[in-house]
Formats: C-alpha cells, sequence, structure tokens
C-alpha cells in the first residue's frame, strides 16, 4: 500500500545545546535532510509533510526541497506539544495510512520504513520497534517497585505507521498529549504491530549522539563521515 509520510520537526532541542540539532551537520548534511532523503527514496511513500517550530517555516523549506525534491507536499507549522505537530501533519495529509517520523532520528532507511508499512497493512497501524536488552526496574521515590518480564518489553522507535482518521479521532477524544502514536491509537482500545527496527536508528537528543550518528553512517560507507 502507499502512505503519505509526516517527518516532525518542530521541537525546541532544549537539551542539545544552543545549536539546533536538526540542522546541525552530520556528515555533510543536516541532520533532517537524512530522514528526508529516506523517505523520498522509499518507494511506498508518495507525499511528505515537513512539521516545523513555528517561525520557521521558510528556513526549512528550502532544506527540504533540497533533499525531498520529489515529494515534499507541504511544509506546516507544528504547535506546543507533539500531538499538536502531528495533527498539524496529518491534517496536510491526504493518503489512508501516514507514516508518522522523528526528524531527531536520521538513521532511518528505506527497507525499515518498508517494514513497518507492510506490518501496517490492514490494521490500526505498525511501529518500529527493537527488543529491550537492559534489565528494566519500576520506582517510586529513589525505590524499586516492580521488576517488568524483559521479554515482553520493546523499545519504540519511529517511523510509526498508523490509520489517518483514528489516529485523529482518537486525539479529539481528549486532550492529554501523548509520547508515540500507538498510544494515541491506545485510546480507543486500537491495537498496533511491531516492526523490526533497528539498534542504529538512534535520537539525537545530545551532542554525543551526533558522533555517534556519524560513526554510524562511516560504517554504514558514507565517505563524507570521514
Amino acid at each position: 500500500m502507499n502512505v503519505d509520510a509526516v517527518i516532525v520537526a518542530a521541537g525546541g532541542s532544549t537539551r542539545f545545546g544552543e545549536r539546533d540539532k536538526l540542522l546541525a551537520d552530520l556528515c555533510g548534511a543536516p541532520v533532517i535532510a537524512w530522514s528526508l532523503a529516506a523517505f523520498e527514496a522509499a518507494e511506498a511513500v508518495e507525499r511528505i509533510v515537513l512539521v516545523v517550530a513555528a517561525g520557521r517555516r521558510d528556513e526549512l523549506t528550502e532544506v527540504a526541497q533540497t533533499w525531498a525534491p520529489g515529494k515534499l507536499a507541504a511544509v506546516v507549522e507544528g504547535g506546543a506539544r507533539r500531538r499538536d505537530s502531528v495533527e498539524a501533519g496529518l491534517r496536510a495529509c491526504v493518503n489512508r495510512y501516514v507514516a508518522i517520523h522523528d526528524g531527531a532520528r536520521p538513521l532511518v532507511t528505506a527497507p525499515m520504513i518498508a517494514r513497518c508499512i507492510e506490518a501496517a497493512t490492514g490494521k490500526p497501524g505498525a511501529i518500529a520497534a527493537i527488543p529491550v536488552v537492559d534489565t528494566i526496574k519500576e520506582a517510586d521515590g529513589g525505590l524499586v517497585t516492580g521488576h517488568p518480564d524483559r521479554s515482553r518489553l520493546w523499545a519504540a522507535q519511529t517511523p510509526q505507521v498508523v490509520l489517518r482518521q483514528a489516529w485523529l479521532d482518537a486525539a479529539a477524544a481528549g486532550d492529554d498529549d501523548e509520547t508515540d502514536d500507538a498510544a494515541m491509537l491506545a485510546r480507543f482500545g486500537l491495537e498496533v504491530a511491531i516492526a523490526e527496527g533497528d539498534p542504529s536508528n538512534i535520537k539525537i537528543t545530545r551532542p554525543l549522539d551526533l558522533e555517534l550518528a556519524a560513526t554510524i553512517l562511516r560504517a554504514r560507507g558514507v565517505t563524507t563521515c570521514a
């Protein structure tokens, strides 16, 4: 099936420092460029909508046109919360299914996008995720209160593919924010599938993550990281 894509790039980069992490250089291109290029290369993606922070539409439109020249459909401004930004992007889409991606995950690949789209076919949605390898504890007040079974735990990534109208209906049911799109669909009891993610599909949060991303790209053979 064919989908639209929403790439969310409206965050404040508060933990990254004074620089905007989405425009930070990663092997010769801005961080956001790598996500744009991956979705441009994904065969099942028909249109790309980039969601940016208020006042940055003109600046990031030029970047988006450079790195997604064939599929860029719109650049729209997001809101204060993740759900507000995702909703703005979804309202600019037309396809029944939409792949939602965090622009701070530049190491996503076209095959990963394809796996997530395939897993979502005929379902409310699917998310990229990887099994948790660390032992996780629940805690309250500095004390361990729970010992979840690691074999049942997965670390969610993006992209996350959703039925566009189901997400919008779930959002309309309450004003609370959600940490990801599977949680939004869960408001209506909708179950989503898991597609194989990748440990290298990291999120750029701090400057050290940028160095790690460059190391991964070098391992993939990107010569501009030399």
